[in-house]
Order: C-alpha cells, then structure tokens, then sequence
C-alpha cells in the first residue's frame, strides 16, 4: 500500500487498521454505544466474570456440620471430565444433584460422591438466583448448565437462545417438582372464593417464578391480572416488585403502603401490600413475620391460598445446556444424569439417607445462616406453622423424568406435562406482557431428549407419583372457572370444533393434578325443565369422559379425582345474567369446573 509517497509493508498496513478500530470503538463508547449494545445483548461486560473462583466462606454456624457418606453405586466410568459450573437455586428439587457432586467445591473434592467415583472430578456447583444471571454466564461460556422451571422455560430457553445467536438451548433432564413451597399467600377469604382477591396488591419477584403461580391461579379463575406495576386495577391482581423470594416476603412482612395509579380514576393512591407470591424459605418468613392481614376491613389469618401442592406438575425443576457443548461431552452429560437418577431414587426410597446425609449437603450448598440441616429436612418434606403448609418439594426418578416428557406414552412433546406447562405460560405471558416475550421458542425446538432416552436403562423402584385423595379434607376452592362448549342440540355429544376449548381444561387439570374435581352443567331457560336438568348433567359427564380419555396412563386424569357431576339445568345462571336474549342464553350454557 502507498500512502503518498511511503511505501507501508503489511505490518503498519494492519497497525493502522488496529488504531483506527480503536479510535472508533473509544468513540462509541463515549456516546454510550457500547453499554447500550451489551445492555441490549444482555451480555457481562468485557473480562467479567459471573461465576466466583471459589466457593463462598461456609456461615459460622455451619462449619461443623457432619453427615453420613454417599451410598450410591457409581455408574460406568467415564473419561470425559471437562471443567463444568452449574447454575442452581436456594431449591430442593436439586437434592439429587447436589448429592452428586458431593457438597460445595469440585466433585473431586468429595471422594465418596457419585460423581468423582464416575470419573468425574471438576464439576462444581454455582448458587445464583436470578435467572438471567444464569443465562448471561451459559452465553459467555462461563456456565456449562443452568436452571429453569416447566412454567418458565419458554421465556429462559427464548433468552437464552437471543444470546447463543441460534436455537441452541435445549433441556436435557428433570430433577424433581416444587411440590407446595412456590406459592400465593394471602387472607384465608381469597381460599374460600378466589374473586374475593381482585382488587389485591402482592408482592413478588416479577415475571418469575412465584409471580407464574399467581398469575397462572388467577388467569385459571378468570380474574384479570394488571401487568402495570405503577398502577392499580380495582378488578384486577396488581404486582408490587421484588428481586427476588426473600426481598418479597420482607416487603410483606414490613407491610409498607405503595403508591399506584387508579386506572379509572387517574389519582394517585396508598395501597397496603396483601398477598406474597415466594418460595421456602420466604413462606416461613411470611408466616412468622405477619400471621394476619387486614383485608377490605377485616383482619383475616395469613392462609396459603394456592402453591405448588395443588398445582403439583407446574413447576419441574429443568436443566439446560447449550447444544454446541453437550454434543460434545455427551458421555459427561449421560454420566452425570445417570448419578442425579441414581441418587433421587435413592432419596424417593429411603428418607433416612435424605436426613442423614442429603439435608446437610442442601445446607452446606445454600449456605444460609440459621438454616442448618434439620431446616432443609423439616422443609423438604414440608410442615405446618401457625396452622399453615409450609415447604414441600419432591425429586425425579428415571420414570418420572420419561412421564413429565411424554417419553413413555409417546406423545407429542406439545402434549406432554412438560409441554403443556411450557406452553400455557408462554401463551399467558405474550398476552401480559407482550415486550418481554413477542415470540417463543417452539416447543419441540427447546429439549434434546436423546440423553434421557439413552440411559432409559436405568433402573427405578419407586413409581411415578399419583396424588392420593383417600380421606383428604378439602380446605378451600383452587380453580372455579366457568367454559361454553356447544353441543349437538338436545344432546350430550360434544361439537368437534369444542376440542380448543377441551384442551384448556385438560391442559389445567394435568397443571392442578393435586386437586379433587367438581363439574357442574348448565343450560339457559328455554325448554323443558326436567329435560334441561338431565341434559346438564349429561353434557358435564361427556365432559369428563373426553378429559379421562385424553390420559391413558390415568396419572394426572382419573376418576379417583373426581368428587362430583352435578347437573343444574336452568337453576344457576350466571349472576346478573337474565337470559333476556340469544347472548345471555348461550352464556348461561355452559360447564363449570371446580377444583378443590
């Protein structure tokens, strides 16, 4: 190249390109270019790093802490041993996991650990509960697998997939459900007639975990929820923020008034702060912290109004991974899900290895002070306080794991547990807050089942988990939610153009599996009354049949669900409705199902 009359060789040539580069990128980054890219990108800033060198200094009180060995036999060991961080949460549903790796450190830290007996000797734990953090370090490489749950997956995996430039985050495995710690807390009257919450002001970390299980709960009551978290909607549930489970329950328990925009009024108001949405530990806070709470008046006891026992298949606990890594350490991601199979099987089993060795390393790992031990056990299994349910999470075996994917009845994964929880939040959220999720990944470009189906040789004692109803007190009402479905006229058979509207419900049912069923038919005030009467009950058993029929396996569908068909007839129109013309009418024909 000749600049003027100077000859320049192809060493200055690229000099001056490298000072030139440099120039614009100060420039850019003095106008705020740079930050707003990465802000945009949601990427660290250059040289950062989102996972620790080490493991954070054991709390004081739990530096002593003891527990029993590993007893679980090791699979095939494996040569692929490649520097593995996993991002987890303050969660249980990770028990098995953590009995893996063996407790804070490296697997090789823990010679008795499945992990390091496998081969396996530099994997390490990260606990970090924020999500996007997670996600942020899977991009940068930083992190090799992360967390996520059924009913948030689509909006992590879409995220995640920004970030990784291609359809490349994909769910491998499954390590148990939330089973009653994820929760809505709030006045026991929201429990006795949830439209009694519109109107509410709770607290949670927005549009997380705790937040699905609210907005899931009120959208299946049919209550609108107000995304708009400056303003107020008196016939809405509205939303105060928080970072996170414990900010949330100490934002209820210092029960602080907000100040938000009436929607219909346009002024400004104080509103006081009358439900949480939190997960364990945040109940317990909430419970010890505020027993009661002034609602409309009237001083009520703090009631967990819904949670992940009733919602029992809503929130798997998932793990992912970028694409491009797992295939290339497939023997590590098959030997590391055989010892988490290995190790929930032997939790499910024998609860005095869970006491004795597994709620020491939950312990170690959260590294929460006060929370020792006897804590993580007391609440895994869950317990009661001031009269309310507390905790409560359960793990996955290999059945369980092949159950919530369909894997075993061959379904479509869009018709699977997973799927449907997957995909009727996604759905919700585009609805509620279009912004952060205009799109989603598809469904079936989000999993990688082919790890689980090649270790289905591994072997399960324990069944998959069905609810048990036998002799169960009902405390309240879950779902009450009203669905027109046309019929043939003057018959119990359901139109084919009804199969949209089937699928929701059964979509809610297999969500809510720990719930007793009520349906109720109905017709408008035409006709003959006895006829009328007959033929609501018929339309809501041909009801009932099409959801029984839609599970084959009868786990999450069957008739030991069932409290009651009744059939109402013209009796029980909906309130204000008079059936004065054909559209009143035909709202008044409809099923009503009850979930208790």
């Amino acid at each position: 190249m000749r600049v003027g009359r100077v000859e320049l060789g192809p060493g200055a040539i690229i000099l001056i390109v490298l000072v030139m580069a440099g120039l614009v990128y100060v420039g850019l980054d003095k106008l705020g270019v740079i930050s707003k890219l990465r802000e945009g990108m949601q990427l660290p800033a250059t040289g950062v790093s989102l996972v620790p060198d080490k493991p954070m200094d054991i709390a004081e009180d739990l530096k002593n802490v003891s527990f029993g060995p590993s007893e679980i036999a090791p699979p095939q060991k494996t040569t692929d041993n490649p520097e593995v961080a996993i991002g987890i949460w303050t969660w249980q549903t990770q028990s098995g996991l953590i009995d893996a790796v063996g407790g804070p450190g490296k697997s090789g830290d823990h010679s008795d650990s499945c992990l390091c007996q496998a081969g396996i000797t530099n994997t390490r734990l990260v606990l970090q509960n924020d999500t996007s953090m997670q996600i942020q370090a899977l991009a940068a490489g930083q992190m090799q697998l992360v967390t996520t749950t059924g009913d948030q997956a689509a909006v992590d995996i879409t995220g995640a997939n920004k970030l990784l430039r291609g359809n490349k985050a994909k769910i491998i495995w499954s390590g148990g459900y939330s089973f009653g710690e994820d929760c809505l807390m709030g006045p026991e009257s929201w429990k006795q007639d949830p439209q009694a919450a519109r109107g509410a002001v709770i607290v949670t970390a927005v549009p997380y975990c705790d937040w699905n299980v609210v907005v899931d709960w009120a959208g299946d009551n049919q209550i609108p929820v107000n995304s708009d978290e400056s303003a107020y909607d008196p016939d809405a549930i509205n939303f105060v923020n928080a970072t996170d489970h414990i900010e949330a329950a100490q934002k209820f328990v210092q029960n602080a008034k907000v100040s938000l925009r009436n929607r219909k009024t346009g002024q400004m108001e104080e509103h006081t702060i009358t439900g949480v949405g939190t997960w364990t530990p945040g109940d317990v806070m909430a419970v010890q912290g505020r027993p009661t709470v002034e609602y409309e008046g009237k001083v009520e006891k703090l009631q967990k109004i819904v949670s992940t026992k009733e919602y029992s298949y809503m929130m798997p606990n998932l793990l992912f991974g970028n694409a491009d890594w797992l295939s290339q350490h497939r023997d590590y991601v098959k030997t590391l899900l055989r010892c988490i199979a290995r190790s929930n099987e032997k939790i499910k089993s024998d609860p005095e290895y869970f006491k004795n060795r597994v709620a020491a390393l939950n312990a170690l790992v959260f590294n929460m002070e006060g929370k020792g031990p006897s804590f993580w056990h007391k609440y895994f299994y869950g317990a009661a306080e001031n009269g309310v349910p507390l905790g409560g999470s359960r793990v996955n075996n290999i059945k369980e794991v092949r159950h919530l994917f369909g894997i075993d009845q061959n379904l479509p994964i869009e018709k699977s547990v997973f799927g449907i929880t997957y995909l009727d939040h996604a759905r919700r959220l585009q609805k509620l807050i279009p912004d952060r999720l205009p799109s989603y990944t598809p469904v079936a470009e989000a999993v990688d089942l082919s790890f689980i189906r090649e270790i289905s040789d591994e072997e399960a004692g324990t069944s998959v988990y069905q609810a048990k109803f036998e002799d169960r007190p009902t405390t309240g009402t879950v779902v009450k939610a009203s669905y027109q479905i046309r019929f043939a006229t003057g018959s119990a058979k359901i139109m084919p153009s009804e199969e949209p509207v089937l699928q929701e419900i059964r979509s809610l049912l297999v969500r809510a599996s720990d719930t007793k069923v009520v349906l109720e038919g109905h017709t408008d005030n035409t006709g003959d009354v006895a006829t009328n009467l007959a033929l609501s009950k018929q339309r809501a058993e041909s009801v009932w049949q099409w959801l029984k029929a839609s599970d084959p396996t009868r786990v999450n569908i069957s008739d030991r669900r069932l409290e009651a068909i009744e059939g109402y007839g013209p009796y029980r129109p909906l309130p204000g409705n008079t059936n004065k013309d054909e559209a009143e009418r035909a709202a008044n024909r409809r099923v009503v199902i009850i979930l208790k």
